[in-house]
């Protein structure tokens, strides 16, 4: 399947300054975001002390995008957070520094580096494509690093096993979805982006995860000392999952992460002993956004929810959730309700956080890996589950179309059975989503759960295809939410249109 392309690199590096993302530097100077000696396109360069971690032959911008300052400052050298704290015998995360430093540009020399038991910092380079999916063993002492703009890990994922001290930076990890098995349910469909069981001290960072098979990234069964940072979680129905144990033992931290265009678990976070969730934007999410489950401890501070329904919520017995400085723009739902005092997370380890309204604009311009994750302009996107689209879902087509889109987009349906809740958001306007053969009988959309197609976007049209459930049902099987929505040739079953 097709990778949305970027913008040039010209545009690419005015789009991720601060000045493109809505920002003044007078603006993020007098909020301390940015230091008085930087500047709102210092987004180049590396740190000359960066050493052994492997930072500057990657070229990562380590301390320099946005100035000095753990709050002001998007690429550090190492993680804040809990994977940043003293454990286990070890002062923090540090991967595979002070090991060798080697090159990976097939799928082979991944495979070979991931498993080695020696400590390893591995520079990706270009595109690994797997020709089949495979989940890739890790040991312990390993760093991960894209070198520069496009580095990305197509069809496969990484699995972490009873191991510690693992550090992925500034790559792709997407494409490796099974067309029609939007739920994840199929047995050969265990295709995390990042899957880890009991293992420690592991730093996930400025990654971008897309369009894979269950979940983006799972954190499982007793793991520790966990920070994801400045990451981008797109396209997807599951996003982030945390629990598989009834052990509350798991520390974690989210900060300045970028979830778009998913369903569920974003994040789902159960039976943690902490989990401090900060700085984070979420935006058009369809079924809940952060969840606390069982006897899992949620400080959830300082983020922004745009269009999430139920954006926050705790259920089942036990567990506490302190909910403060949270924006809910177009949100419908759960929004947080204090339970108990939960724990403090500064007794932990120092953090500032960013001013909540700033959250949008900072994390759309440096969260994920260089060279930015944002759709370019298109006119047609095509949908097949053959593998001879642009994409294999309907879901991953609407998050190919960018924000605000300046013109019309029609987003066409080889024929098949789609099977996921399926969403044209507000801010995609003058979309038409059409079944390609005319023939509203060879394209059927259906879900199992709700609505199977909701239209937010003003100006759109659905055409040619059929809408419908699982199981016959009294209430609506597709709604118009937006204006001047219209329908030709959709034959609506098991339910009604609204």
């Amino acid at each position: 399947m097709a990778q949305a392309q970027s913008e040039s690199p010209d545009l690419d590096i005015r789009r991720r300054t601060l000045l493109a993302a809505g920002l003044t530097a007078g603006t993020l100077v007098a909020s301390g975001l940015l230091s008085p000696a930087a500047t709102a396109a210092d987004t180049g360069g590396v740190s000359p002390a960066v050493g052994s971690n492997g930072s500057a032959e990657a070229g990562l911008p380590v301390n320099r995008a946005l100035g000095g300052g753990s709050a002001g400052t998007a690429w550090t050298e190492a993680p804040q957070g809990f994977a940043g704290v003293a454990a286990y015998g070890r002062a923090g995360t540090t991967g595979g520094a002070g090991g060798r430093l080697v090159h990976a540009s097939t799928p082979d020399q991944l495979r070979a580096f991931a498993r080695s038991t020696e400590p390893l910092v591995v520079i990706l380079h270009g595109e690994l494509v797997f020709p089949q999916y495979e989940k890739l063993a890790v040991t312990a002492n390993k760093s991960f690093l894209g070198a520069g703009e496009g580095a990305a890990v197509v069809n496969a994922g990484f699995k972490l096993i009873n191991v510690s001290n693992v550090i992925f930076r500034n790559f792709t990890v997407r494409d490796s979805y099974i067309p029609g098995d939007f739920v994840g349910k199929r047995p050969d469909n265990d295709r995390d982006g990042i899957q880890m069981d009991t293992s420690t001290h592991v730093w996930v960072d400025h990654m971008y995860f897309t369009r894979l098979g269950d979940g983006l990234v799972d954190i499982r069964k007793d793991c520790d000392n966990i920070t994801l940072s400045w990451n981008v979680f797109a396209d997807h129905n599951k996003a982030l999952g945390e629990g598989w144990t009834q052990n509350v033992v798991t520390r974690l931290t989210l900060h300045h992460n970028w979830i778009r265009n998913t369903h569920q678990r974003n994040a789902s976070l159960d039976n943690t002993a902490a989990s401090h969730v900060y700085n984070n934007y979420l935006e058009n999410i369809s079924s809940y956004g952060m969840l606390g489950r069982n006897a899992a401890l949620l400080v959830v501070e300082g983020n922004y929810f745009r269009d999430v329904r139920n954006p926050l919520h705790h259920q089942g017995p036990g567990g506490e959730l302190v909910a403060r400085d949270n924006i809910y723009e177009q949100c419908t739902g759960n929004t947080g309700q204090q339970r108990g005092q939960s724990f403090d997370p500064a007794a932990a380890y120092a953090y500032e956080l960013t001013p909540t309204t700033a959250v949008p604009a900072l994390v759309r311009a440096f969260g994920g890996p260089l060279g930015g994750t944002e759709p370019a302009p298109g006119r047609v996107i095509t949908v097949a589950l053959d593998g001879t689209g642009d994409f294999a879902s309907i879901r991953a087509a609407v998050g190919a179309i960018p924000p605000n889109n300046p013109g019309p987009v029609t987003v066409l349906l080889q024929p098949g059975t789609y099977h996921e809740p399926s969403m044209i958001w507000g801010d995609r306007r003058n979309v038409t989503l059409a079944g390609a053969t005319g023939n509203a009988a060879d394209v059927v959309l259906t879900n199992s759960e709700g609505v199977t197609l909701v239209v937010a976007a003003d100006g759109s049209t659905v055409r040619d295809l059929t809408v419908t459930s699982d199981t016959p049902q009294d209430g609506d099987v597709i709604r118009a939410t937006g204006r001047n929505v219209s329908y030709a040739n959709v034959a609506v079953l098991n339910g009604t249109s609204g």
